[in-house]
């Protein structure tokens, strides 16, 4: 009795989470760089024990096109910004993490998995070769966006985790 009382919880917890992770298209630029993001496959639906207590990953979930005119150097950096839910419990930033899946032209880049939090992680330290950015050229990277496991701490609900992207210069 007791482990079909529990299978009866387990499923309606399963089937009544939905993790939305939403990265909307965002543009900036000055006159010497550019940072461009663009969100694809950024929501997970856990609907199932399954999906509960295990990471899932959005392979190329998102992509950056970033290019500078003033150095052959920069480095990407993101963190979680906000995070929301319906239910007032809030998911940790660090329940997210992403990684390298591709990128052109090739350069020598992390392709590790880097785990988010509240603040900035470092993603790239990128240095081109000299005519590269005296053309102008951006760099387009694909990440993998990785949840969880969220587990069965969490109420069933919508949770929204805000990803921040920024650009430096050395």
């Amino acid at each position: 009795m007791k482990y079909t009382e529990r299978k009866i919880i387990l499923l309606s917890v399963s089937n009544a989470i939905m993790l939305l992770i939403g990265i909307s298209g965002a543009y900036c630029q000055n006159k010497f760089n550019f940072l461009q993001v663009t969100g694809y496959n950024s929501s997970f639906s856990l609907t199932d024990a399954t999906a509960l207590t295990t990471q899932l990953t959005n392979t190329n979930a998102f992509q950056l096109v970033a290019g500078s005119k003033a150095s052959n150097s920069f480095s990407l950096y993101a963190k979680v910004s906000s995070s929301t839910n319906s239910s007032g419990t809030p998911l940790p930033a660090s329940m997210l993490a992403v990684k390298l899946n591709s990128m052109a032209p090739t350069l020598t880049a992390s392709y590790n998995t880097i785990t988010l939090n509240t603040n900035d992680q470092l993603l790239q330290q990128i240095t081109t070769p000299n005519q590269f950015w005296n053309n102008n050229n951006a760099i387009t990277f694909n990440y993998d966006l990785q949840a969880g496991p969220v587990g069965y701490d969490y109420a069933p609900g919508n949770y929204s985790l805000t990803i921040l992207f920024t650009m430096t210069q050395p």
